[in-house]
């Protein structure tokens, strides 16, 4: 019994600390960057885990992006998919995405960089942390923010992700 008390305890505190993504109910501002071809395709994570999970990137219009995140259940045997909408703010030197699950209607918001790894494209992803406690009333509100504070390291969750290019 005091192990399952001890494992069940240690799940939730992971649960607890797993980071996730600053959400809010609006984008940083309205779609207004071009879609770029360098974003469209498969970008499959880079890790050592057998069944990685990757993004289908595609054009939804002149300013937006369809994402399909494709999670591998070991439990089902197969992927799971999600689908999101998203687009880019650049803010300064750094590119946003405006991620919006379509199911909870809630942006959440990634750093990203363009890079190249062994001459091949990688895109590597950091999550805006969820440690913002201030409330924004608007888009104009959040974007100050998010420009006054995108060049320091805390201002995104601790591991970045990086996705290699098929």
């Amino acid at each position: 019994m005091k192990k399952l008390i001890s494992y069940t305890s240690l799940m939730l505190m992971l649960f607890i600390l797993t980071a996730c993504p600053y959400s809010a109910e609006f984008p940083l501002d309205n779609p207004n960057e071009k879609t770029r071809a360098a974003l469209m395709g498969k970008w499959i994570e880079e890790t050592t885990m057998e069944n990685p999970s990757f993004y289908m990137i595609t054009k939804g219009s002149d300013n937006t992006y369809k994402f399909e995140k494709n999670e591998y259940s070991s439990s089902d045997k197969q992927y799971k998919k999600t689908n999101y909408t998203g687009h880019i703010t650049k803010i300064g030197n750094v590119d946003f995405l405006n991620l919006m699950d379509s199911e909870d209607n809630k942006y959440y918001f990634h750093k990203i960089e363009l890079a190249k790894k062994d001459g091949k494209p990688q895109l590597v992803i950091y999550e805006v942390t969820d440690n913002i406690d201030e409330k924004f009333g608007n888009s104009a509100e959040m974007k100050a923010f998010f420009d006054k504070h995108k060049d320091l390291s805390f201002f995104y969750n601790r591991d970045e992700k990086k996705y290699n290019k098929e």
